[in-house]
C-alpha cells in the first residue's frame, strides 16, 4: 500500500514470517482509520517474503539494509517502523541499527525476545535450511 502523499509522518509496517503485507491492507486502508489520518503508511514485504525480491540470505543485517534502501529510494528520511511477529523483530533490528532514521517502533507479537532456545525456532531453522540446501 503506497503512501497517501500527504505531508504527514510515515509508518512502515512489516508482516510476520508466514503472511504477506497485503493481509494488513483492510486494517490500514479504511480512509476513516485514525492511523491513516495521522500517518502515511507503507506495507512492505521484506525480502524473501511475499512478492518481494528473493535472496539466499536471511541475515537480519541484509534484510534491514533492504528496508533502508527502500526508504532512500522513496526519499523517506525518517519513519516509524512496526511489524507483526517476525516483522516486529525485523523492525526492531532495523531501527536499532539506524536510530537516526526512525522516530519509533511498534511491535505486535514479537518483542525483542531471544527465541534461540525455543523448540519451534529450531524446527523453523531446520526447515529453512532443508529447503535452501
Amino acid at each position: 500500500m503506497p503512501s497517501s502523499g500527504k505531508d504527514m509522518p510515515t509508518l512502515i509496517w512489516l508482516p510476520d514470517l508466514v503472511e504477506q503485507a497485503e493481509n494488513f491492507e483492510k486494517f490500514f486502508a479504511d480512509p476513516n482509520s485514525k492511523v491513516r489520518q495521522v500517518r502515511n503508511i507503507w506495507l512492505l514485504n521484506y525480502w524473501n517474503q511475499g512478492s518481494s525480491d528473493h535472496h539466499e540470505s536471511y541475515d537480519m543485517t541484509d534484510v534491514s539494509n533492504d528496508i533502508i534502501w527502500f526508504m532512500n529510494d522513496q526519499k523517506l528520511t525518517m519513519a516509524t517502523i512496526g511489524g507483526h511477529g517476525f516483522g516486529a523483530k525485523v523492525a526492531t533490528a532495523t531501527a536499532t541499527a539506524n536510530l537516526e532514521r526512525f522516530t519509533g517502533v511498534m511491535l505486535l507479537e514479537g518483542g525483542p525476545v531471544d527465541h534461540t532456545y525455543h523448540e519451534a525456532f529450531h524446527e523453523l531453522k531446520d526447515f529453512v535450511s532443508f529447503v535452501y540446501q
